[in-house]
């Protein structure tokens, strides 16, 4: 009951339970909120930071440390205060620009009130634009599809032009309406930049105004009101030349996704940066599956940035939904990146990013000059052949994806790896285990001789003639270049694609194989 007070004053689901856990954790670090709630770490920062920008939490520093705990709940109190002063401020200034101008209202009943309703526009002048906001598939009903034919041909006759905003709807039925009015002279059709479903519409032109009223009696109210047309016709401008939308929900997610491999012809490609790979409903993951099949199968190709904990789950995806040997998934770890609950989503021209919060947020960016920004940026990155880190989780992936490539090998490993993360290294024997026909190659001084790392069934190695303490380590598989320097137990990763420096690196192993 308390959290569902919480919200009617504002409070997010994720605030509420951050609020609430304050009070019964008292002062706390965010680790232990985090441990206590069960949110996702940057949903639980992003609840802090809302929390103390309306001063219901305060946040201190201990030892370098920032420590939240809740202030006086009276603030609550303060807040709606403070909006009730506001309300009056409005509704004095609103009340000076209330327009006294008469009205002729008119109230028409049932299917042929809106017949009759509709009609009256066509009483306007030639070349005159009439308007239609929140067309909806409500308005689609056998009765009066013959009507609005009729209407239409009459309308071109008389040269009245037509723009239509219809309900934003994954409907096929309203496709297929859209369709046909932009198949229509001198009518022009799209849809709402916002997901909703309205039993109602306005159409508009000159001083006239319809509002029409579905259900099962039918009520269309009528006015003549040159500045309400006015007013109509700014909002539905807005709206026409939106270039950003925003939709809300796993449907939107997945109409996003849906038009990119209807838009795409085979050999085309589209771009993902900063992809998750795991950790959605299970409906979703279940459409990305479905999604990538389609994609594979139509042939159209991605180029995807993930996040480096997301790369195993999105590489076994494009195995398993038909692109075992990645010919058009490409995919990439973005290792430098912090792990947030976004994606950037790139393809002719447009761009749309994916907000995943509990209910997910899809912004849409239809301008060229802002695709090209993200494709530039991505591109440098895609294109980058060293980088580098110190995250021994990270080295833990990449050993892990190695042992995919079945063969690796290694100059001067003396398993520092195992001996620093020995958890960490779990895993990779684990897998190592399981994997079939793998091989490592090592070659190393005669001081590891006896190491767990040489002792491995797919451990071949040769021992160098003298005890030569080589500062890093350098691993081969695949197409990489992993060149590893430890200091005070850390490493430091230098990591490269790079074909030429991969090869001299073999050319080397080669030698040092055959002393």
């Amino acid at each position: 009951m308390l959290s569902n007070l919480l919200k009617q004053l504002n409070f997010t689901d994720n605030e509420a339970k951050v609020y609430l856990t304050l009070f019964d954790l008292g002062p706390s670090k965010a680790t232990k909120i985090i441990d206590s709630i069960g949110l996702h770490r940057n949903l639980v920062y992003t609840s802090l930071e809302k929390l103390e920008k309306r001063h219901l939490v305060i946040k201190v520093l201990v030892k370098g440390i920032a420590e939240f705990s809740v202030s006086d709940p009276q603030i609550l109190l303060e807040e709606l205060d403070q909006q009730k002063e506001l309300a009056k401020q409005a509704v004095e200034e609103l009340t000076k620009k209330q327009d006294h101008e008469t009205r002729d209202i008119q109230i028409f009943e049932g299917l042929e009130g809106i017949k009759r309703a509709r009609n009256r526009i066509l009483t306007l002048p030639s070349d005159s634009d009439f308007y239609v906001l929140g067309a909806t598939k409500l308005t689609s009903f056998p009765e009066l599809e013959a009507f609005w034919r009729k209407f239409h041909k009459e309308r071109e006759l008389k040269g009245i032009n037509q723009k239509m905003l219809y309900d934003f709807s994954d409907d096929s039925n309203i496709k297929e309406q859209m369709e046909w009015r932009n198949n229509l002279p001198r009518t022009e059709a799209k849809q709402l930049p916002f997901r909703i479903d309205t039993p109602f519409w306005f159409d508009f032109a000159e001083d006239l105004i319809n509002v029409g009223f579905i259900g099962k009696s039918p009520l269309t109210i009528s006015i003549k009101s040159e500045t309400l047309a006015k007013g109509l016709r700014q909002y539905f401008n807005f709206f026409w030349n939106q270039k950003i939308t925003t939709t809300i929900g796993y449907e939107a997610v997945k109409t996003a996704f849906n038009n990119i491999v209807d838009e795409l012809k085979p050999g085309e490609e589209y771009k993902v940066f900063g992809t998750l790979g795991e950790g959605y409903p299970k409906d979703l993951s279940d459409y990305f599956d479905k999604f990538h099949n389609n994609r594979i199968k139509k042939g159209v190709v991605v180029k995807m940035l993930c996040y480096q904990e997301a790369y195993n789950s999105i590489a076994k995806r494009f195995r398993e939904q038909g692109d075992p040997e990645g010919k058009i998934s490409h995919l990439k770890r973005y290792i430098n990146a912090p792990l947030i609950p976004m994606q950037i989503n790139m393809y002719n021209n447009k761009v749309f990013f994916i907000v995943y919060e509990e209910e997910p947020i899809v912004i849409h960016f239809d301008r060229p000059s802002i695709h090209d920004g993200f494709n530039n940026y991505f591109n440098n990155i895609w294109d980058q052949e060293f980088y580098s880190t110190s995250d021994p989780e990270v080295l833990q992936e990449l050993w892990l994806e190695a042992i995919e490539s079945k063969e690796m090998r290694f100059i001067g490993a003396r398993g520092y790896f195992m001996d620093q993360y020995p958890e960490l290294f779990k895993a990779i024997e684990e897998k190592a285990k399981k994997t079939k026909d793998i091989k490592w190659q090592i070659v190393v001084d005669k001081e590891t001789q006896g190491h767990k790392i040489t002792k491995f069934p797919w451990s071949h190695v040769k021992y160098t003639q003298k005890v030569v303490k080589n500062p890093n380590a350098v691993w081969l598989f695949g197409n990489k270049v992993l060149i590893i320097n430890w200091s005070e137990n850390k490493p430091y990763v230098m990591i490269s694609e790079n074909k030429h420096l991969k090869q001299t690196y073999e050319n080397y192993f080669e030698e040092l194989w055959k002393l």
